[in-house]
């Protein structure tokens, strides 16, 4: 039978697990609709199928303790013992190579007098602490008889997690909404870009470009571009200059080259693919250009006097929606809807992409994005949880090392708004359904929710700027591009 919420306006919902949060003041079990008060600690969250393996962990952790109370015992019998025949010394009657033992022996009195005053308070009060603990138990098993699963959970409401000893951030990043800088915007906005300095942005405006100029927050549209004929659905620009690159549904790609007057205009159009374009990623030195599309292919374009297709990748089963490159730049990823990541490899003769490696999926994913050369993030589509790949580097394979909890709150989802990364801030930007999960990663390589941004659908678009300061989204309940500043919230 299962558990429903017992919060205000919850109680349709299952309990979907628990929170072991120490500090969290919420109810410990929580359903679906419970994750907003649970944001800044989704990594403590515990699924109620793997709860049984979490408390038997900790059961552990209780048998280590008194593994090393026992220890110590030991220990200072063992200094009793040495100490013993010292007592009642008769200083006359001593040699100098007993009067030396003497002195080793005080300095030993002084060490244990130094330990009793500075480690016996504390050990004490954690005895005390454990015993009250204890106390409670006793009373809520004595009291609580209804069911296994009431047990389980005034359990975990009540034993804290005393002995984790994580460091803790002290600071919090968080992007406060500009209000004031909002523009109306009714077309869908599937594509959103900012410059490698944060000065302009470019953003898809169904079929239209519209090119703003970025100061603090505030945009000012100084162009339009109106060259596609179908929705915009990739913008990139290119790194070392402001010329960017526009993918759409009308199959093509275009390159846009900023002239001395600061206006944009087509350089280059490339008849791309024969379907929807999905995502494109460009090399640093904006000399290489890698395309998706729902035509199930992945193509690489290299530049000579003008780009042109060199390599066909046509080994996806289905549309290809999103892709990512190292910064290496010799590996890149790629899933598609049949349930596959592909991992490809650039060899060193010949710069010949191939599939090294094809990891099945149970759900298949939107988006996905490299964290390093050996790590990256998928997300499930509509599942609330992120999955961390790592590279083995035994077998030189790619496999799933760990999953985060995220929030979803949508039973329908929509392609764009790629996974992003700011290495600097470690800031992790991932859109999931109604939801945008600001994640931080912390110091010993694990991610936790920053911020969670909920839209009123999963019609949301979005993109970080380069240094992470800004976050720029459109959303179709609001029907306004929306800025975000970024600031550090001090503990």
């Amino acid at each position: 039978m299962q558990i429903t919420c017992t919060q205000v306006d919850h109680q349709n919902f299952s309990i979907e697990g628990v929170c072991t949060d120490p500090e969290c003041k919420q109810q410990k079990p929580y359903c679906h609709f419970c994750l907003p008060f649970h944001s800044n600690h989704l990594i403590k969250l515990i699924p109620h199928k793997i709860l049984n393996q979490w408390m038997q962990k900790q059961m552990k952790c209780i048998e280590d303790v008194q593994v090393t109370i026992s220890e110590c015992n030991t220990a200072l019998e063992s200094i009793r013992k040495s100490f013993y025949p010292f007592i009642n010394i008769d200083f006359e009657c001593l040699s100098v190579l007993e009067l030396n033992k003497v002195d080793q022996i005080i300095n030993g009195f002084i060490q244990i007098e130094v330990f009793q005053q500075n480690l016996l308070q504390k050990f004490k009060s954690s005895s005390e602490k454990l015993q009250k603990i204890a106390n409670s138990l006793k009373s809520q098993m004595k009291n609580q008889k209804s069911s296994v699963n009431q047990q389980e959970s005034q359990f975990l409401n009540t034993v804290p997690i005393i002995l984790e000893q994580s460091k803790q951030k002290n600071y919090q990043l968080k992007f406060k909404l500009l209000k004031d800088n909002s523009i109306q915007q009714n077309e869908r906005c599937y594509a959103i870009a900012f410059n490698s300095d944060g000065q302009f942005v470019a953003i898809g405006c169904r079929e239209k470009i519209k090119v703003f100029e970025h100061d603090k927050g505030k945009l000012n549209q100084i162009q339009l571009l109106n060259e596609h004929k179908k929705d915009i659905s990739t913008l990139n620009f290119m790194i070392k200059t402001n010329h960017f690159l526009s993918g759409s549904k009308d199959q093509f790609i275009i390159i846009w080259q900023q002239n001395q007057n600061r206006e944009w205009n087509c350089a280059q159009k490339l008849d791309a693919h024969k379907d929807w374009i999905q995502c494109i990623v460009l090399n640093k030195d904006d000399n290489l250009i890698i395309s998706c599309s729902t035509d199930k292919t992945i193509k690489f374009w290299k530049k000579y006097d003008g780009f042109s297709c060199q390599q066909v990748i046509a080994e996806h089963q289905s549309e290809v929606v999103s892709l990512s490159l190292n910064q290496k730049e010799n590996t890149l990823i790629s899933c598609s809807k049949n349930n596959q990541i592909f991992v490809i490899e650039r060899s060193s003769i010949g710069a010949i992409w191939h599939v090294v490696q094809k990891i099945q999926l149970d759900q298949y994913g939107l988006r996905l994005g490299f964290i390093n050369d050996e790590q990256f993030i998928f997300q499930p589509c509509l599942q609330e949880k992120v999955q961390l790949y790592e590279l083995d580097l035994n077998h030189n394979k790619y496999r799933n090392v760990i999953d985060y909890p995220v929030s979803c709150g949508s039973c329908d989802e929509f392609n764009f708004f790629p996974i992003q990364y700011q290495n600097v801030k470690g800031l992790l930007v991932i859109k999931n359904g109604k939801s945008v999960n600001l994640m931080r990663r912390q110091e010993k390589g694990h991610f936790v929710i920053e911020q969670l941004i909920q839209f009123g659908s999963c019609d949301n678009y979005g993109q970080l700027s380069q240094d992470g300061n800004y976050l720029i989204t459109w959303d179709s309940s609001s029907r306004h591009i929306q800025i975000r500043k970024c600031k550090k919230k001090l503990f």
